[in-house]
């Protein structure tokens, strides 16, 4: 085990002031003078010398050694530096936040966005498949939320975190959909697609929220269409309707306040 250090006695050492003068100079020219002057207030401190008598060896006022000191040890090496300075240069940087993964879907891709440049991964919306693995790999790993994956994807959180366990517990079989039909229900006609926009409006717009429950019920009740829920949660998703439920309505009250009346 190391010894601690125990009292020196500068009597018993020998100083050189051409070397002092030497070292000195170029100790400045590295560290600059201030950091040089507050390492030596600090040893001599260590040393034992009087407070009043460091300032006189190094002419600086008894005060600032004792400033210098106090800061020395209630800062540590931070102290040295000039306090100015944005960053310190002694201390290691603090590590940089990471920036949250974020979601999003255009016309052709969902696009998870890793908060870096150039770090984009697109992946075909056709490709549902693919899609799921992906984005519930990355929630298994705790970086994508059970939210985030449901909205893009048009599954309740709850589901999307039933599906997270089938994937990491059995693989990627386990997120085929064996029910029969599963092909018909996507094929919905433009005619369709539009009034199930529509109702997805009128929802948001009057309750501040839906589903694909309701709207499945709504455009059978209104219309007369039949459209299971999973298939309007599945288009909702990939028109990007869920990202909207909240700004939509804002955005409405916001029109309504900066509208004139017509004359």
């Amino acid at each position: 085990m190391r010894k601690k250090f125990g009292f020196i006695d500068c009597r018993k050492l020998g100083f050189s002031a051409p070397l002092s003068q030497d070292r000195m100079q170029r100790a400045i020219h590295t560290l600059g003078e201030t950091v040089v002057q507050r390492i030596l207030c600090f040893s001599l401190y260590l040393l034992g010398v009087n407070r009043r008598v460091i300032g006189e060896a190094l002419d600086i006022p008894a005060e600032t050694a004792k400033s210098i000191i106090k800061a020395m040890n209630r800062d540590g090496l931070a102290a040295l530096e000039d306090r100015r300075h944005r960053s310190s240069t002694f201390l290691p940087p603090a590590p940089t936040p990471m920036s949250p993964i974020e979601l999003s879907v255009n016309e052709g891709h969902v696009v998870v966005d890793f908060g870096a440049e150039d770090r984009r991964l697109q992946i075909p919306r056709q490709n549902e498949m693919q899609v799921r693995t992906v984005l519930l790999s990355l929630c298994n790993s705790g970086l994508l939320s059970h939210k985030q994956v449901a909205d893009t994807i048009g599954l309740t959180a709850a589901h999307t975190g039933t599906l997270a366990r089938r994937l990491a517990n059995e693989g990627v079989r386990s997120l085929i959909d064996k029910r029969q039909g599963q092909k018909f229900d996507y094929r919905i006609t433009p005619e369709v697609k539009a009034e199930l926009v529509q109702q997805f409006a009128i929802d948001v717009i009057a309750h501040g929220k839906t589903s694909g429950e309701a709207i499945s019920a709504e455009l059978q009740d209104r219309c007369q269409i039949t459209v299971p829920a999973r298939t309007v949660r599945h288009h909702l998703a990939r028109m990007g309707l869920p990202r909207i439920k909240q700004s939509l309505p804002q955005l409405l009250a916001e029109v309504k306040k900066t509208s004139k009346p017509s004359s």
